[in-house]
């Protein structure tokens, strides 16, 4: 069976000599498309480290990570960049929301970055808010939406790339309950339709 993600014996250390941490100790995940994946353990036992090495965030000390069949430990940083903006949407904890922008902008920023022109990017970053049930929020800015909202802006700008996989660091853990609810039916949505999930 082919995978979409794949990680063999990977290690992963943070600094060098006494303080060095090491946060992944031969971790080994094979990831399936369509296929929802979630990691839990207790804070600092290497969720993040895990999902930063996935993708191509942060490299392996040891082994290999296998996006789609590309061993990312082999790729220049321009072309690990060019994976993530094009392979692998990612979620983060703290969301990344520039707080300037409204909420399509914020979508579509990545697609004018790589190089999509503004109204076709536009037009996708709407698509991607109407997907999560923002669509009529688009103009909004951050600030102006709750904490569940703001999270599913961001599910909307990883998934406005059309990736093979997304990347979750934490999507729930700020949120208050009903908002938990709001950003869980999203991500059980988008498992429905086939989206790879991590």
């Amino acid at each position: 069976m082919n995978h979409i993600l794949e990680l063999k014996d990977v290690t992963r250390i943070h600094g060098g000599g006494p303080t060095a941490v090491l946060a992944l100790r031969g971790l080994s995940l094979t990831v399936s498309p369509g296929e929802l994946v979630a990691v839990m353990g207790p804070s600092g036992s290497g969720k993040s480290t895990l999902l930063n090495v996935a993708g191509g965030l942060d490299r392996a000390t040891t082994g290999s990570v296998l996006l789609e069949n590309s061993d990312l430990s082999t790729l220049s940083p321009k072309q690990l960049a060019a994976i993530r903006r094009r392979h692998a949407g990612y979620v983060f904890q703290d969301l990344n929301l520039i707080p300037t922008l409204t909420a399509v902008e914020n979508v579509a920023m990545p697609m004018e970055l790589d190089g999509v022109s503004i109204s076709t990017a536009r037009d996708a970053a709407k698509a991607a808010l109407a997907e999560v049930g923002l669509g009529e929020l688009a103009r909004r800015f951050p600030d102006e939406m709750s904490g569940g909202q703001q999270q599913r802006v961001a599910i909307a700008r990883a998934l406005s790339m059309d990736p093979i996989v997304m990347l979750f660091d934490e999507p729930t853990s700020a949120l208050d309950p009903e908002m938990v609810g709001e950003v869980l039916d999203v991500m059980v949505k988008l498992a429905n339709e086939g989206m790879t999930m991590c």
